[in-house]
Formats: C-alpha cells, sequence, structure tokens
C-alpha cells in the first residue's frame, strides 16, 4: 500500500489560491472557486463579471469543479444557480487523488511483473545452428572449450575416427585447461587411448547396445549433438531450459552405469 503524503498546509500567510495549485486545481478552477466562495449562491453572469474570464470558459471549469465534488447547484425559476460546497469537500478529493495514485502504483507494479516475464523468456528463447563438416563441427568444440564443465554422452571413438588429431589436440587442451568433463561412454572403449587417464575428467561406462553414431555434449546453457558420419554435422541448441533437461537426464543414466 503506497504512503501518501500530503505536504499541503494551509495558514493565514499562505495564498489561497496556491494552495489550491497544490491541490491539483488549474488556474481557472481555483479562480473560479474562490469567487463562488466569496459570491455564494449566483448564476453565471456575476462569476464571469467576477473572474474577468470568457462565459464558455467559467462553464467549463466549473463543470470540472462539479465533476470534482467542489461546485454544485440549483434551479430557481428555471435558472442555474452555482454555489462551491464547503472547503472540507477538498478532503475528498485528497482521497480521491490517494486512490488513483495508488490503482495507477498496482497497475503499473502488474505492468513491470509483465515486462519481467518477457524479458526473461527473451533471456531463455531458443536459438538452433547447424554445423557441416570438420570444420564446422571444429567450431563447436572450440566453443566447449570456454566453460569448465561439459557432460558427455554416448563417446565410442567416432571422434577421433572422423577428425584424427584434432582429437588429441582437443584433449590437451581440455586438461591444461583444466575443464571437468563427466563421460558416459560405450563398455567397448574401456582401457583404449580414447579414455586415457583424463585428470579432469570422470568416466562411467553404459552397455555396448547404448552405443550410437552420435554423441551429445551439455556445457553451460547449450547442448552440441554431434553426428559422427563420413561428413559430421553438429547441432547447437541454446536453451538454459533444454540444457538442464539434459543433465537432469545425465544425472539418471549416471547412477545406472558402471564405474
Amino acid at each position: 500500500m503506497t504512503t501518501f503524503k500530503y505536504n499541503f498546509v494551509l495558514n493565514t500567510n499562505m495564498d489561497a489560491e496556491i494552495a489550491l495549485k497544490q491541490l491539483g486545481l488549474t488556474d481557472v478552477e481555483s479562480n473560479v472557486y474562490l469567487a463562488l466562495l466569496k459570491l455564494g449562491s449566483t448564476t453565471t453572469g456575476p462569476l464571469v463579471k467576477k473572474t474577468e474570464l470568457h462565459r464558455a470558459t467559467v462553464y467549463d471549469a466549473l463543470k470540472r469543479l462539479m465533476e470534482k465534488g467542489l461546485v454544485n447547484y440549483i434551479i430557481k425559476q428555471k435558472t442555474k444557480y452555482f454555489e462551491a460546497t464547503d472547503p472540507s469537500h477538498l478532503l475528498d478529493l485528497i482521497i480521491r487523488q490517494k486512490e488513483e495514485i495508488e490503482k495507477k502504483e498496482n497497475i503499473t507494479k502488474t505492468a513491470i511483473k509483465e515486462l519481467q516475464k518477457v524479458k526473461e523468456l527473451a533471456k531463455q528463447k531458443q536459438i538452433a545452428h547447424i554445423f557441416q563438416g570438420a570444420r564446422g563441427v571444429k567450431t563447436v568444440f572450440e566453443d566447449i572449450l570456454k566453460y569448465k564443465k561439459n557432460w558427455v554422452f554416448g563417446s565410442s571413438g567416432r571422434f577421433r575416427d572422423v577428425l584424427g588429431t584434432y582429437f588429441y589436440q582437443f584433449q590437451k587442451r581440455k586438461t591444461r585447461l583444466k575443464i571437468l568433463t563427466h563421460h558416459l561412454v560405450s563398455e567397448r572403449v574401456k582401457g583404449t587411448d580414447i579414455i586415457g587417464k583424463k585428470p579432469y575428467g570422470i568416466t562411467r561406462y553404459l552397455p555396448k547396445e547404448y552405443e550410437s553414431p552420435t554423441s551429445i555434449i551439455a556445457y553451460d546453457n547449450k547442448v552440441a549433438t554431434f553426428v559422427w558420419t563420413e561428413m559430421p554435422i553438429a547441432f547447437l541448441i541454446e536453451s538454459r531450459q533444454v540444457a538442464n533437461s539434459y543433465r537432469n537426464y545425465f544425472k539418471l543414466l549416471w547412477k545406472m552405469a558402471k564405474k
């Protein structure tokens, strides 16, 4: 709830017209309202003369003041007589202003929440890339080296077979950069140089029937899927939600795999 702080204090030294302006009345509205307080119940003629304003301007001001609850009228012999309401009604105006401010604040808060959701969705939007050929696939592996952790599914030696010496270069650089890798690999490659010592890697083994010509690497907010055909292809998805889902799936398989 907004605390509505009202600093207006009316005293004998404060000009009444300035006080009315502080309440949100326009110059014309203040002029007409003060004139009505002095004249009492009156038709528009004396009011126009007192304020020295055009008749249409006075009528417009009276209409707005009535909407604010500061002026009312009675009809005598088919003629309207306008009268300023008691100045205590100015407190009602303050209350209405407070309610309007709170209403706008609530609307603003709701709008901010919705805009924050839009911003968050923009952060989490999914972006997909396709890389073809040895050079394109290497681009993805170079990106993987920028992050300190990754999770590898289904490695079975095809990386080495297809990319040759780059495989060994990548492994050396990964070790030098102290990038921690969790491997889930086929038990067929256990004890081979495909696995090696890997001081910054932890490996567990899946049965041979889980082998696939593809391998998946999840890292940061990305998931890369490699198809190790003669012309290799990499599919890269950038999505925090997708990456987290793959890591959760990885943890499930990790519990089932053999050390």
